[in-house]
């Protein structure tokens, strides 16, 4: 059987175990102890699914093959008999077989960008950027921005033509200021990114670019239900309807130089067999924790501007007031998520709550006149009011005058980024003996685009 078949088997099971133990615990005469034991089954058959599926990509990762030297670029006489003259037979059937078949859209494509050696360019960058990680002698190579198959995917699917990639990617060896981190490293720090922020995870809305700025359409005269100052008119048919007025303009979202540097010693440089693998996790780690700060309350000067610039109403969201000078209340928690129209919290999974962790422990600890606690524990990414719960530590306190929830559908913020990392390394008298120092450099931009699909709970007396 075939593994993610076995895998989706397994998940349909449990959910159908979980189903049956809840319909257990809403009987009137409610069966906790048959309950209880289905939901072990339930949780046996996560588990063994999750398992399977570690084991496969496992076993992916481990058996990736590992490409042999370089194309035989001319003919091979006598290689094939029946070849024609000057008909390289050989070099075309091994081109084949290492890069896919010549229809394939994807390889059609990388051999117009890179020309024919796209996968032995990828793979002899790999090689050169684990050496210049552990001695730090640059290879040419990496002085090339070579983007991955998934990112030239996502760069043509934003309308990038063929000829700006191959532009880009010659500007890359004067602009990006290092050493082209290759794609498969790039892409396994881009991809943990949502796993570890709030708005990117929560839906931001990603747009990527081959140039320094894009300029957004914007569309006035609406209202917070109406985003727009269109409407329709109910009537006859010979009914004329009224006309209405909008006006449109476009607001620029610029591309920002984001750097920072990774030290680490020269002992796990020169020991560590993962040494990439490490890397590729602190950079990772960094990246997250900086762009989710800049998206929530970046200022917007040489970085981001976040939903909260500088930690505060800057975009005049939509405002619901607790009422205390000083702390939050249960009925204004609860009265945030009405803070934004029906259609921006419908289905459930579009609109989320953000907060730091002290806020999350202050709502965990309110309770009634007897006692008792007025909400269960916030866990994030689980549900709270029906909402998924983030939290970010960028996030402001509970104080007054503060702005410590935000709610709403994170689609409305806007992330430019321009695809492709880089580094440096460093290790002179100015990073200290046994010391060496990657500095890592990044395009990216944000800004909230559509304000009516958030709000946020102002701590006020009112």
């Amino acid at each position: 059987m075939d593994v993610k078949e076995k895998i989706r088997q397994l998940l349909a099971a449990a959910r159908d175990k979980a189903r049956e133990a809840k319909a257990l615990l809403v009987l009137e005469v409610p069966d906790p102890t048959k309950a209880d034991a289905l939901l072990k089954e339930a949780e046996a058959l996560r588990n063994q699914a999750s398992a399977l599926k570690a084991a496969q990509a496992i076993e992916d990762e481990v058996s990736a093959p590992v490409l042999p030297g370089a194309l035989p670029m001319g003919a091979e006489p006598g290689a094939l008999p029946g070849a024609g003259a000057g008909e390289d037979v050989l070099g075309k059937a091994v081109n084949e077989l290492r890069f896919g078949p010549l229809a394939d859209p994807a390889s059609v494509v990388l051999r117009e960008i890179y020309g024919a050696d796209y996968r032995q360019l990828v793979f002899d960058q790999a090689k050169a950027f684990a050496r210049y990680l552990r001695t730090g002698q640059p290879d040419r190579i990496l002085s090339r921005q070579v983007w991955g198959i998934e990112d030239v995917k996502k760069m043509l699917q934003a309308g990038i033509s063929v000829q700006e990639i191959k532009t880009t990617m010659v500007e890359g060896q004067d602009t990006l200021g290092g050493y082209a981190v290759p794609p498969q490293q790039a892409s396994d720090i881009l991809m943990r990114l949502p796993g570890l922020t709030c708005v990117r995870a929560g839906g931001a809305t990603v747009v990527q670019t081959a140039s320094n700025m894009i300029e957004w359409l914007t569309i006035t005269g609406g209202s917070s239900r109406y985003p727009t100052a269109l409407r329709g008119a109910w009537g006859t048919e010979v009914q004329s309807p009224a006309e209405k007025d909008q006006t449109y303009g476009l607001e620029q979202i610029p591309v920002h130089t984001y750097t920072y540097k990774v030290p680490m010693s020269q002992s796990l440089v020169e020991d560590a067999s993962n040494l990439v693998s490490i890397f590729n996790n602190n950079v990772a780690v960094t990246l997250a924790i900086d762009e989710d700060d800049a998206f929530l309350i970046g200022d917007g000067a040489g970085k981001p501007r976040g939903i909260l610039p500088s930690s505060g109403n800057g975009d005049s969201l939509t405002e619901v007031v607790t009422t205390n000078a000083s702390a939050l209340t249960v009925e204004k928690v609860k009265a945030l998520r009405r803070g934004i129209q029906s259609q921006y919290r419908q289905p459930a999974a579009r609109a989320s709550w953000i907060a730091n962790s002290d806020t999350a422990s202050t709502i965990e600890e309110m309770q009634d006149g007897n006692g008792k606690f007025y909400f269960e524990d916030l866990i994030v990414g689980e549900a709270f009011l029906r909402h998924i719960w983030r939290e970010s530590e960028a996030m402001p306190d509970i104080a007054g005058e503060a702005y410590p929830i935000l709610f709403g559908d994170l689609s409305g913020y806007i992330i430019v980024e321009r695809l492709g990392l880089s580094v440096v390394r460093f290790q002179d008298s100015a990073t200290g003996i046994n010391k060496v120092e990657f500095h890592v450099r990044r395009r990216l931009g944000g800004r909230l685009m559509e304000t009516w699909k958030m709000c946020v709970q102002h701590v006020a007396a009112s």
